[in-house]
Protein backbone atom coordinates (compact mmCIF):
# COMPACT_ATOMS: atom_id res chain seq x y z
CA UNK A 1 0.00 0.00 0.00
CA UNK A 2 2.92 2.70 1.18
CA UNK A 3 4.65 1.49 -1.65
CA UNK A 4 1.73 2.23 -4.15
CA UNK A 5 1.33 5.91 -2.57
CA UNK A 6 5.22 7.33 -2.61
CA UNK A 7 5.54 5.65 -6.21
CA UNK A 8 2.88 7.43 -7.81
CA UNK A 9 1.40 10.48 -9.39
CA UNK A 10 -1.82 10.86 -6.79
CA UNK A 11 -4.80 13.07 -8.63
CA UNK A 12 -7.23 14.69 -6.23
CA UNK A 13 -10.49 16.04 -7.11
CA UNK A 14 -13.97 16.85 -6.01
CA UNK A 15 -17.21 16.17 -7.19
CA UNK A 16 -20.86 16.27 -6.28
CA UNK A 17 -24.37 14.20 -6.03
CA UNK A 18 -27.20 14.99 -6.35
CA UNK A 19 -30.05 13.64 -3.95
CA UNK A 20 -33.88 14.76 -3.24
CA UNK A 21 -33.36 13.07 0.83
CA UNK A 22 -33.55 15.70 3.74
CA UNK A 23 -33.06 13.03 6.09
CA UNK A 24 -29.24 12.96 5.40
CA UNK A 25 -27.02 15.36 7.30
CA UNK A 26 -24.09 15.65 4.42
CA UNK A 27 -26.88 16.31 1.77
CA UNK A 28 -26.63 20.32 1.32
CA UNK A 29 -26.63 22.90 -1.34
CA UNK A 30 -23.39 24.09 -2.77
CA UNK A 31 -21.61 24.18 -5.67
CA UNK A 32 -23.20 21.84 -8.29
CA UNK A 33 -21.16 20.63 -10.53
CA UNK A 34 -23.77 19.11 -12.98
CA UNK A 35 -25.55 22.30 -13.00
CA UNK A 36 -28.46 20.76 -11.28
CA UNK A 37 -30.83 23.31 -8.69
CA UNK A 38 -30.64 20.17 -5.56
CA UNK A 39 -28.60 19.83 -2.68
CA UNK A 40 -25.95 17.65 -2.66
CA UNK A 41 -23.03 15.57 -1.02
CA UNK A 42 -19.17 16.30 -1.58
CA UNK A 43 -17.12 13.48 -2.87
CA UNK A 44 -13.11 13.65 -2.91
CA UNK A 45 -11.05 10.78 -4.32
CA UNK A 46 -7.57 9.91 -5.09
CA UNK A 47 -6.67 8.19 -8.58
CA UNK A 48 -3.20 6.85 -8.98
CA UNK A 49 -2.17 8.07 -12.93
CA UNK A 50 0.46 5.27 -12.56
CA UNK A 51 -1.59 2.48 -11.22
CA UNK A 52 -5.15 3.47 -12.97
CA UNK A 53 -6.78 2.63 -9.89
CA UNK A 54 -8.53 4.37 -7.68
CA UNK A 55 -7.35 4.92 -4.39
CA UNK A 56 -8.92 6.65 -1.43
CA UNK A 57 -12.36 8.16 -1.41
CA UNK A 58 -14.32 10.43 1.30
CA UNK A 59 -17.98 11.51 1.05
CA UNK A 60 -18.13 15.66 2.48
CA UNK A 61 -20.79 17.58 2.81
CA UNK A 62 -22.02 19.45 0.10
CA UNK A 63 -21.70 22.71 0.93
CA UNK A 64 -17.80 22.56 1.59
CA UNK A 65 -15.92 23.97 -1.23
CA UNK A 66 -13.05 22.04 -2.78
CA UNK A 67 -10.18 24.48 -1.36
CA UNK A 68 -11.12 23.21 2.26
CA UNK A 69 -10.90 19.78 1.98
CA UNK A 70 -7.09 19.29 1.55
CA UNK A 71 -6.69 20.14 5.17
CA UNK A 72 -8.00 16.64 6.73
CA UNK A 73 -6.95 14.85 3.65
CA UNK A 74 -3.40 15.71 4.99
CA UNK A 75 -4.07 14.43 8.35
CA UNK A 76 -5.65 11.69 7.56
CA UNK A 77 -2.52 10.47 5.81
CA UNK A 78 -0.16 11.83 8.21
CA UNK A 79 -2.53 9.79 10.84
CA UNK A 80 -1.99 6.56 8.43
CA UNK A 81 2.10 7.26 9.00
CA UNK A 82 2.63 7.61 5.31
CA UNK A 83 5.76 9.00 3.99
CA UNK A 84 6.07 11.69 1.32
CA UNK A 85 3.24 11.52 -1.49
CA UNK A 86 2.62 13.31 -4.84
CA UNK A 87 -0.49 14.99 -5.31
CA UNK A 88 -1.09 16.29 -8.55
CA UNK A 89 -4.60 19.49 -8.17
CA UNK A 90 -5.93 21.75 -10.07
CA UNK A 91 -6.47 25.62 -8.95
CA UNK A 92 -9.56 25.01 -7.22
CA UNK A 93 -7.46 23.68 -4.26
CA UNK A 94 -4.91 26.85 -4.02
CA UNK A 95 -4.70 28.73 -1.19
CA UNK A 96 -1.64 29.83 0.72
CA UNK A 97 -2.38 28.10 3.60
CA UNK A 98 -2.75 24.42 1.67
CA UNK A 99 0.39 25.22 0.06
CA UNK A 100 1.92 26.31 3.35
CA UNK A 101 0.85 22.69 4.47
CA UNK A 102 1.79 20.93 1.45
CA UNK A 103 5.45 21.75 2.06
CA UNK A 104 5.46 21.46 6.25
CA UNK A 105 4.45 17.87 5.65
CA UNK A 106 7.00 17.22 2.58
CA UNK A 107 4.77 16.45 0.15
CA UNK A 108 5.53 16.52 -3.41
CA UNK A 109 2.81 18.07 -5.40
CA UNK A 110 1.87 20.28 -8.35
CA UNK A 111 -0.49 22.26 -7.96
CA UNK A 112 -2.12 25.00 -10.76
CA UNK A 113 -2.27 28.74 -9.06
CA UNK A 114 -5.11 30.82 -10.42
CA UNK A 115 -3.55 34.51 -12.68
CA UNK A 116 -5.70 36.60 -10.09
CA UNK A 117 -3.38 36.49 -7.48
CA UNK A 118 -0.96 39.45 -7.17
CA UNK A 119 2.49 37.33 -6.34
CA UNK A 120 1.39 35.32 -9.92
CA UNK A 121 0.93 38.47 -11.87
CA UNK A 122 4.38 39.98 -10.47
CA UNK A 123 5.86 36.41 -11.56
CA UNK A 124 4.87 36.94 -14.87
CA UNK A 125 5.50 40.37 -15.22
CA UNK A 126 8.99 39.36 -14.57
CA UNK A 127 9.29 36.56 -17.13
CA UNK A 128 6.81 38.62 -19.31
CA UNK A 129 9.60 38.86 -22.18
CA UNK A 130 12.13 36.37 -21.73
CA UNK A 131 9.37 33.90 -22.11
CA UNK A 132 8.90 34.94 -25.67
CA UNK A 133 12.21 34.32 -26.63
CA UNK A 134 12.96 31.61 -29.37
CA UNK A 135 14.56 29.67 -25.72
CA UNK A 136 10.96 29.01 -24.61
CA UNK A 137 9.55 27.92 -27.77
CA UNK A 138 8.61 24.56 -27.05
CA UNK A 139 5.98 21.84 -28.99
CA UNK A 140 4.06 19.77 -26.29
CA UNK A 141 1.75 17.04 -27.58
CA UNK A 142 1.23 19.02 -31.15
CA UNK A 143 0.74 22.10 -29.54
CA UNK A 144 3.48 25.20 -29.54
CA UNK A 145 3.64 26.53 -26.13
CA UNK A 146 6.02 29.18 -24.86
CA UNK A 147 7.80 28.01 -21.53
CA UNK A 148 9.90 29.25 -18.75
CA UNK A 149 10.58 27.66 -15.17
CA UNK A 150 12.16 29.50 -12.23
CA UNK A 151 13.12 28.64 -8.64
CA UNK A 152 10.12 30.13 -6.03
CA UNK A 153 11.54 29.12 -2.24
CA UNK A 154 8.08 29.09 -0.32
CA UNK A 155 7.40 30.12 3.17
CA UNK A 156 9.86 31.02 5.71
CA UNK A 157 12.17 28.14 5.54
CA UNK A 158 12.60 29.08 1.95
CA UNK A 159 11.49 25.17 1.34
CA UNK A 160 12.49 24.56 -3.28
CA UNK A 161 9.89 24.97 -5.09
CA UNK A 162 9.25 25.33 -8.92
CA UNK A 163 6.89 28.13 -11.02
CA UNK A 164 6.35 26.98 -14.45
CA UNK A 165 5.37 29.34 -16.74
CA UNK A 166 3.03 28.42 -19.91
CA UNK A 167 1.66 30.62 -22.24
CA UNK A 168 -0.71 29.71 -25.49
CA UNK A 169 -1.28 31.97 -28.35
CA UNK A 170 -3.74 29.84 -29.81
CA UNK A 171 -5.86 29.38 -26.35
CA UNK A 172 -5.89 33.22 -25.67
CA UNK A 173 -9.24 33.77 -27.01
CA UNK A 174 -10.85 31.02 -24.93
CA UNK A 175 -9.16 32.18 -22.10
CA UNK A 176 -10.43 35.67 -22.82
CA UNK A 177 -13.95 34.01 -22.66
CA UNK A 178 -13.10 31.82 -19.47
CA UNK A 179 -11.95 35.41 -17.78
CA UNK A 180 -15.02 36.93 -18.88
CA UNK A 181 -17.42 34.72 -17.71
CA UNK A 182 -15.81 33.97 -14.42
CA UNK A 183 -16.30 38.26 -14.01
CA UNK A 184 -20.33 37.69 -14.66
CA UNK A 185 -20.53 35.03 -11.52
CA UNK A 186 -17.93 36.77 -9.19
CA UNK A 187 -20.70 39.74 -10.17
CA UNK A 188 -23.52 37.87 -9.48
CA UNK A 189 -21.61 37.24 -5.99
CA UNK A 190 -21.78 40.86 -5.14
CA UNK A 191 -25.20 41.60 -6.16
CA UNK A 192 -26.55 38.59 -4.23
CA UNK A 193 -24.53 38.97 -1.53
CA UNK A 194 -23.32 35.39 -1.37
CA UNK A 195 -19.65 36.59 -1.37
CA UNK A 196 -16.67 33.26 -1.73
CA UNK A 197 -13.59 34.44 0.37
CA UNK A 198 -11.45 33.08 -2.27
CA UNK A 199 -12.87 35.18 -5.00
CA UNK A 200 -12.20 38.23 -2.70
CA UNK A 201 -8.80 39.41 -4.39
CA UNK A 202 -10.95 39.56 -7.75
CA UNK A 203 -13.76 41.53 -6.00
CA UNK A 204 -11.51 44.31 -5.09
CA UNK A 205 -9.41 44.54 -8.45
CA UNK A 206 -11.85 44.33 -10.81
CA UNK A 207 -15.23 45.69 -9.34
CA UNK A 208 -16.41 48.86 -8.08
CA UNK A 209 -19.02 48.78 -5.16
CA UNK A 210 -21.10 51.69 -4.88
CA UNK A 211 -23.50 52.28 -2.00
CA UNK A 212 -26.25 55.57 -1.94
CA UNK A 213 -29.23 55.79 0.56
CA UNK A 214 -31.15 56.33 -2.53
CA UNK A 215 -30.02 53.97 -5.13
CA UNK A 216 -28.41 51.20 -2.56
CA UNK A 217 -25.13 49.17 -3.66
CA UNK A 218 -24.52 49.33 -7.06
CA UNK A 219 -22.27 47.20 -8.95
CA UNK A 220 -20.35 47.87 -12.05
CA UNK A 221 -16.79 47.14 -13.30
CA UNK A 222 -13.76 48.34 -13.12
CA UNK A 223 -13.42 48.14 -16.94
CA UNK A 224 -9.56 49.72 -17.16
CA UNK A 225 -8.25 47.05 -14.53
CA UNK A 226 -10.25 44.26 -16.72
CA UNK A 227 -8.50 45.37 -19.77
CA UNK A 228 -5.16 45.10 -17.81
CA UNK A 229 -5.56 41.85 -17.08
CA UNK A 230 -6.90 40.85 -20.50
CA UNK A 231 -3.93 42.00 -22.56
CA UNK A 232 -0.82 40.86 -19.83
CA UNK A 233 -2.09 37.57 -18.46
CA UNK A 234 -4.96 35.74 -20.21
CA UNK A 235 -3.19 33.22 -21.97
CA UNK A 236 -0.73 32.03 -19.36
CA UNK A 237 -0.61 29.19 -17.28
CA UNK A 238 1.17 28.57 -13.85
CA UNK A 239 2.29 25.90 -12.31
CA UNK A 240 3.63 25.60 -8.98
CA UNK A 241 5.64 22.05 -7.90
CA UNK A 242 7.56 20.83 -5.30
CA UNK A 243 9.76 17.94 -6.61
CA UNK A 244 9.13 18.40 -9.97
CA UNK A 245 11.92 20.69 -12.16
CA UNK A 246 11.68 20.07 -15.65
CA UNK A 247 8.55 22.39 -16.70
CA UNK A 248 7.27 19.97 -19.96
CA UNK A 249 7.37 16.73 -17.52
CA UNK A 250 5.09 18.76 -14.40
CA UNK A 251 2.61 19.86 -17.21
CA UNK A 252 2.14 16.62 -18.62
CA UNK A 253 2.13 15.04 -15.00
CA UNK A 254 -0.77 17.86 -14.24
CA UNK A 255 -2.83 17.33 -17.52
CA UNK A 256 -2.83 13.32 -16.86
CA UNK A 257 -4.86 14.22 -13.64
CA UNK A 258 -8.03 13.83 -15.83
CA UNK A 259 -8.14 10.55 -14.65
CA UNK A 260 -9.93 11.36 -11.96
CA UNK A 261 -12.40 13.05 -14.06
CA UNK A 262 -12.87 10.49 -15.85
CA UNK A 263 -13.42 7.97 -13.16
CA UNK A 264 -15.79 10.15 -11.22
CA UNK A 265 -17.55 10.03 -15.21
CA UNK A 266 -17.77 5.89 -14.63
CA UNK A 267 -18.94 6.48 -11.20
CA UNK A 268 -22.08 8.37 -12.37
CA UNK A 269 -22.65 7.18 -15.66
CA UNK A 270 -21.47 3.73 -15.95
CA UNK A 271 -21.93 2.54 -12.12
CA UNK A 272 -25.60 4.73 -11.95
CA UNK A 273 -24.69 7.06 -9.01
CA UNK A 274 -25.02 10.59 -10.62
CA UNK A 275 -28.19 10.64 -8.12
CA UNK A 276 -28.68 8.99 -4.81
CA UNK A 277 -32.00 7.49 -4.15
CA UNK A 278 -31.44 6.45 -0.53
CA UNK A 279 -32.49 8.66 2.65
CA UNK A 280 -30.20 7.31 5.67
CA UNK A 281 -26.34 8.54 6.18
CA UNK A 282 -25.43 4.02 6.74
CA UNK A 283 -27.21 3.57 3.34
CA UNK A 284 -24.93 6.18 1.47
CA UNK A 285 -21.71 5.18 3.11
CA UNK A 286 -22.69 1.59 2.42
CA UNK A 287 -23.88 2.26 -1.46
CA UNK A 288 -20.44 4.46 -1.63
CA UNK A 289 -18.21 1.52 -0.58
CA UNK A 290 -19.83 -0.95 -2.96
CA UNK A 291 -19.33 1.68 -5.63
CA UNK A 292 -15.61 2.21 -4.64
CA UNK A 293 -14.53 -1.14 -4.99
CA UNK A 294 -17.24 -1.77 -8.21
CA UNK A 295 -14.89 1.07 -9.65
CA UNK A 296 -11.85 -0.39 -8.62
CA UNK A 297 -12.66 -3.16 -10.56
CA UNK A 298 -13.80 -1.12 -13.51
CA UNK A 299 -10.79 0.88 -13.32
CA UNK A 300 -8.14 -2.27 -13.21
CA UNK A 301 -10.44 -3.49 -16.31
CA UNK A 302 -9.88 -0.41 -18.23
CA UNK A 303 -5.97 -0.42 -17.47
CA UNK A 304 -5.90 -4.23 -19.08
CA UNK A 305 -7.94 -2.98 -21.98
CA UNK A 306 -5.63 -0.42 -22.53
CA UNK A 307 -2.28 -3.03 -22.87
CA UNK A 308 -4.54 -4.77 -25.29
CA UNK A 309 -6.23 -3.13 -28.46
CA UNK A 310 -9.17 -4.01 -26.84
CA UNK A 311 -10.30 -0.25 -25.76
CA UNK A 312 -10.11 0.45 -29.61
CA UNK A 313 -13.17 -1.99 -29.89
CA UNK A 314 -15.20 -1.88 -26.45
CA UNK A 315 -16.27 0.10 -23.61
CA UNK A 316 -15.97 -1.55 -20.21
CA UNK A 317 -19.50 -1.83 -20.39
CA UNK A 318 -19.69 -3.15 -23.89
CA UNK A 319 -16.99 -5.55 -22.97
CA UNK A 320 -18.63 -6.27 -20.00
CA UNK A 321 -21.91 -7.37 -21.68
CA UNK A 322 -20.79 -8.89 -24.19
CA UNK A 323 -19.07 -11.40 -21.26
CA UNK A 324 -22.09 -11.50 -19.72
CA UNK A 325 -23.68 -14.54 -21.38
CA UNK A 326 -20.84 -17.09 -20.21
CA UNK A 327 -21.72 -18.78 -17.30
CA UNK A 328 -20.70 -21.67 -14.72
CA UNK A 329 -23.80 -24.30 -14.77
CA UNK A 330 -22.79 -26.14 -11.32
CA UNK A 331 -24.21 -29.54 -10.62
CA UNK A 332 -24.57 -31.58 -6.97
CA UNK A 333 -22.82 -34.65 -6.43
CA UNK A 334 -20.04 -35.99 -8.47
CA UNK A 335 -21.23 -34.19 -12.05
CA UNK A 336 -18.97 -31.18 -11.02
CA UNK A 337 -20.26 -28.15 -13.60
CA UNK A 338 -20.08 -26.91 -16.93
CA UNK A 339 -19.67 -23.78 -19.03
CA UNK A 340 -21.89 -22.80 -21.31
CA UNK A 341 -20.20 -22.33 -25.04
CA UNK A 342 -17.79 -19.67 -25.48
CA UNK A 343 -18.32 -17.31 -28.54
CA UNK A 344 -15.27 -15.91 -30.74
CA UNK A 345 -15.79 -12.62 -29.37
CA UNK A 346 -15.34 -14.09 -25.72
CA UNK A 347 -12.40 -16.33 -27.11
CA UNK A 348 -10.98 -12.79 -28.37
CA UNK A 349 -11.64 -10.85 -25.09
CA UNK A 350 -9.89 -13.75 -23.31
CA UNK A 351 -6.73 -13.68 -25.12
CA UNK A 352 -6.14 -9.85 -25.02
CA UNK A 353 -6.94 -10.19 -21.66
CA UNK A 354 -4.61 -12.82 -21.20
CA UNK A 355 -6.74 -14.79 -19.77
CA UNK A 356 -6.85 -18.76 -20.04
CA UNK A 357 -10.24 -20.01 -21.76
CA UNK A 358 -12.42 -21.73 -19.70
CA UNK A 359 -12.95 -24.16 -21.57
CA UNK A 360 -9.05 -25.49 -21.57
CA UNK A 361 -9.31 -26.34 -18.19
Amino acid sequence: MNKIFEDDYLCYDITSVSSYSELNEYIKFGHNRDNEKLPQLNLTMLFGQKSCLPVYFQRMPGNITDVTTLHNLLKTFKAMELKSLNYVMDKGFYSKKNVDELVASRSRFTLAVPLNNKWVQHAIDDIYDAIHRPQGYRKVDDEILYVHSRLYPWGKDNRRCYLHFYYNAHRRASAVDRFNGELVRYKAELESGNLVNEHQEAYDEFFVIKTTPKRGTKVSYNNEAVSQYINRYTGFQVLLSHGIKDPVKALQIYRDKDVVEKCFDDLKNQLDMKRLRMHRSASVDGRLFVQFIALIYMSALRREMRKSDLIGQYTVRELLQEMETLTKVKYSGKYGHILTEVTKPQRLILQGLGIERPDTT
